[in-house]
């Protein structure tokens, strides 16, 4: 035990053991090694291991200097100038851990650099590659799987995938427009952009998602017929260009499939009589669905394909003045006459056989 070193002899000391005091040889320390210890912890934000793991730089291996690491003194590689390039921005959360001390303490190229919470190697931030990113649709795998464009393959870019960052295609616009959204379709993201559909396809809107889709191009010549009831719904087309031959992408009622278009055929349907009904069901929708010259025609309560009847030759006669005649539909066309005779309006309306002038 001792109060000073006038109480020690020879050479020693009146060192602390922790709890008193007690002469001890004294230590010799060795000349500090080169090199700066790092700024650690500049910010104060970060805060290493609180003991005191060495006293002076005689206590570390190699090279390395015994350093402030915010709270106690550990060994670390001394600062050495910084390598080319810049560190990219942290984004997403990352591990709370102090994996490098320094640009030195990096393979390769890597550069120390934030993490937001600690430090850890990375590549340097390199001048962006050309091209934008796809915006995100939806939210991604929450991991950072790039940090930055240099670290992806190719022409790849670091982008956002709504939740993380992960290396994609750089978004570059298919020419062509996307199709109207029609019908129902699956709330699914089937695509992030143009770059991530095959062919000419473009990354579209569904109306709740995106998908993959031929673009719309100008409509082939022609109508669509009008719907007769309820087709399936399915959407089996996105627009004419993607129907065969001539077909249009038309609607059945419910979805939209590839048809026919309409082309009206010469000539006019046969009336129908008031009092003859035909079968009350939809065999045609358009003269296209009809063989031939026949068109597409009422039969009094469905429609059918039908043949036009050819007319007798000869003119039907003048309506006589004063004479009214029949109100009513006693024929149709000339084939319900006898012989020779037409069938001819009268005055009031009506029809009857009349001999051909």
């Amino acid at each position: 035990m001792c109060s000073g070193d006038s109480n020690c002899p020879n050479n020693q000391k009146c060192c602390s053991n922790g709890c008193g005091h007690q002469c001890m040889a004294p230590y010799k320390i060795g000349p500090a090694k080169p090199g700066v210890c790092p700024r650690n912890n500049v910010k104060k934000t970060v805060v290493g291991v609180c003991a005191e793991m060495c006293s002076h730089d005689s206590d570390c291996p190699n090279d390395q200097k015994c350093c402030s690491n915010g709270c106690g003194h550990q060994c670390m590689p001394p600062y050495k100038a910084e390598k080319p390039g810049s560190c990219p921005e942290p984004v997403g959360p990352r591990p709370c851990l102090e994996m490098c001390s320094g640009d030195s303490s990096c393979p390769n190229n890597q550069k120390c650099c934030s993490t937001g919470c600690g430090h850890q190697c990375m590549p340097p931030y390199k001048a962006e590659k050309p091209g934008s990113c796809p915006k995100p649709v939806g939210a991604g795998l929450c991991a950072e799987m790039c940090s930055g464009d240099s670290s992806c393959p190719n022409n790849q870019k670091c982008c956002s995938n709504g939740c993380g960052r992960q290396c994609m295609a750089p978004y570059t616009e298919k020419p062509g427009s996307c199709p109207e959204p029609v019908g129902p379709r699956p709330c699914l993201e089937m695509c992030s952009g143009d770059s991530s559909c095959p062919n000419n396809q473009k990354c579209c809107s569904t109306g709740c998602g995106h998908q993959c889709m031929p673009p719309y191009k100008a409509e082939k010549p022609g109508s669509c017929p009008e719907p007769i009831g309820f087709g399936l719904c399915a959407e089996m087309c996105s627009g004419d260009s993607s129907c065969p031959n001539n077909q249009k992408c038309c609607s059945n009622g419910c979805g939209r499939q590839c048809m026919a278009p309409y082309t009206e055929k010469p000539g006019v349907c046969p009336r129908t009589p008031l009092r003859i009904k035909g079968v009350c069901a939809e065999f045609c929708s358009h003269d296209g669905d009809c063989p031939n010259d026949e068109k597409c025609c009422s039969n009094g309560c469905g429609h059918q394909c039908t043949a036009l009847p050819k007319e007798k030759p000869g003119v039907c006669p003048m309506t006589l003045a004063g004479v009214r005649g029949p109100c009513e539909e006693l024929c149709v066309n000339d084939f319900d006459c006898p012989k020779n005779e037409k069938c001819c309006s009268s005055i009031c309306g009506g029809r009857l056989c009349t001999p051909a002038s």
